[in-house]
């Protein structure tokens, strides 16, 4: 008979069943079965045997209380069934409370043999259910058992994309338009050379389950679940944990969005504000940002948008977002800035749509890794790529009394510090390198450096004023178009700001 471990309680998030499968079990099925209380979300089943070796063969099927889940042979050793995904071979659903059942199928099972000839010991099995509940902290990886590359570095994708399960749309092989399949957007990015695609569907999730399917095939390219949580005051993507029920119920209105941010923030996941400096009318209805919100409730804001990248033809002027997103900074705020194609047609002309992953956000992950890439864009250790290029690259630094802060993070130094501050770019090449620098709510641009090798390594000496405030660096080409932008060095002051900052110049060196 199987037995059940586990590390306490009647009904642990992590259920061990271990048991034997003998010669007699040879053309049967068994059930294992497991209790799961009420309010789990997901359920992840790990099936895993010894008798490979003498030829054994199990193959899986899942039931729960309410019926029938799916089955898949013996090539599967993970089963993951939440409400909007599922392995291949099985349904999502909701995961209902009572009995589960992981029938075992045994076609091929050797029997022991007598006291005269060889002796085949019985196989062993494990089942492991992992059992998660809406409020669990988010997995490393949403579709993937663990990060695709486990080493530290700069990864360049693209965190806003639709697809048929929302608006997106391309040319069939008949040239008819219709509804794109998830998997084309996927192998755009893919052939655009991106490590991670955030694909954000407007409220919806049903992409989820078709992610979980192209995940394996794509295990180059980080495949992240979000949703475009699309309102008649704004849009926000909701990247890690992607639910519309609360906004999109009868009577839903402005005063939900808050709640929803915080909810997505409370598990981990981040809220990215898209395209906020679009006008709200017919012809985008809800582009622009007017829901009132608590903006420490926000990670990031979509600062190049591809839609407006296309029609305005630059990433500034008076739709632009990057003016919005410096208000932001100068009240005091931290908010990362990216940017997203938000393609609806991986297929069109450069004329018609940007291409996947053009612009793209760049960020510094401790691996590639769902968890790892949240991270590293809510610290602000990211910088934008407005062309979307494979290998252009800026970081920015400040260095004081032996203290390296990078992009994202702080130094507070007192009023007339040196500080240095020190921008690495690379393959831009007869570009210029503007430092913008905010202090206190007065902004300027501080100093431009021209590139002339293909990396390069720019210094320059400014003073602390005491005040709240900022630097970042803006990548121009010889004509002054934008081409890449860091994110800021926050500065602030060494001991509580005075009323006399509010308003004093800036260091003009």
């Amino acid at each position: 008979m199987p037995s059940a471990h586990s590390a306490g309680g009647d009904l642990p998030s992590v259920q061990r069943i271990e048991g034997e499968i003998r010669g007699s079990d040879h053309e049967t099925y068994r059930a294992v079965e497991f209790l799961v209380p009420p309010g789990i979300e997901r359920l992840d089943i790990e099936f895993m045997h010894d008798g490979a070796g003498i030829r054994t063969v199990v193959d899986l099927a899942v039931h729960g209380p309410a019926g029938f889940r799916g089955a898949s042979g013996s090539n599967k050793t993970l089963i993951t069934l939440g409400p909007d995904d599922a392995t291949p071979s099985y349904r999502p659903g909701p995961i209902e409370p009572g009995t589960w059942r992981l029938v075992l199928g045994l076609p091929n099972v050797r029997s022991v043999v007598g006291a005269a000839g060889r002796s085949v010991p019985p196989t062993r099995f494990v089942a492991t259910i992992r059992m998660t509940t809406a409020n669990s902290p988010l997995p490393v990886s949403a579709f993937a058992p663990g990060p695709l590359r486990e080493v530290a570095g700069w990864y360049r994708g693209d965190v806003h994309s639709h697809t048929a399960h929302s608006d997106g749309s391309c040319a069939s092989r008949a040239g008819r338009r219709v509804p794109c399949p998830a998997f084309v957007t996927v192998d755009a990015a893919a052939r655009e050379g991106l490590d991670f695609l955030f694909v954000t569907e407007h409220n919806t999730t049903s992409h989820l389950n078709f992610l979980r399917e192209l995940q394996p095939y794509f295990d180059d390219l980080l495949l992240v679940p979000g949703m475009e949580l699309t309102s008649f005051g704004g849009h926000a993507n909701l990247i890690g944990v992607a639910d519309a029920s609360r906004l999109l119920r009868p009577g839903g209105g402005a005063s939900d969005v808050g709640d929803e941010f915080r909810r997505v923030r409370e598990r981990g996941g981040l809220v990215v504000v898209n395209h906020p400096g679009l006008p709200s009318n017919e012809d985008c209805m809800g582009c622009g940002w007017r829901n009132p919100i608590d903006w420490s409730a926000v990670d990031a804001v979509e600062i190049v948008n591809g839609g407006s990248l296309l029609r305005f033809g630059s990433a500034e002027g008076p739709f632009s977002a990057l003016a919005f997103w410096e208000r932001l900074l100068d009240r005091g705020s931290r908010i990362t800035a990216v940017a997203g194609s938000d393609s609806h047609d991986p297929t069109a002309s450069a004329d018609r749509q940007v291409p996947v992953g053009r612009p793209r956000t760049v960020v510094f992950a401790d691996s590639l890794s769902q968890r790892d890439l949240l991270a590293g864009l809510r610290a602000g250790r990211a910088f934008v790529d407005v062309q979307g290029s494979r290998t252009r690259f800026v970081d920015l630094r400040v260095v004081s009394g032996g203290q390296v802060t990078t992009m994202g993070s702080s130094i507070a130094r007192a009023r007339g510090t040196a500080l240095e501050v020190e921008v690495t770019v690379r393959d831009v090449p007869g570009a210029q390198v503007h430092l913008i620098r905010g202090d206190d709510g007065t902004h300027r641009e501080a100093t431009r450096f021209r590139v002339e090798a293909q990396d390069a390594l720019l210094r320059h000496a400014i003073a602390a004023s005491g005040c709240t405030g900022w630097i970042r660096a803006d990548v121009r080409d010889a004509e002054g178009g934008l081409l890449l932008v860091s994110n800021p060095v926050y500065l602030l002051p060494e001991t509580k700001q005075t009323p006399s900052c509010k308003g004093d110049v800036v260091n003009r060196q």
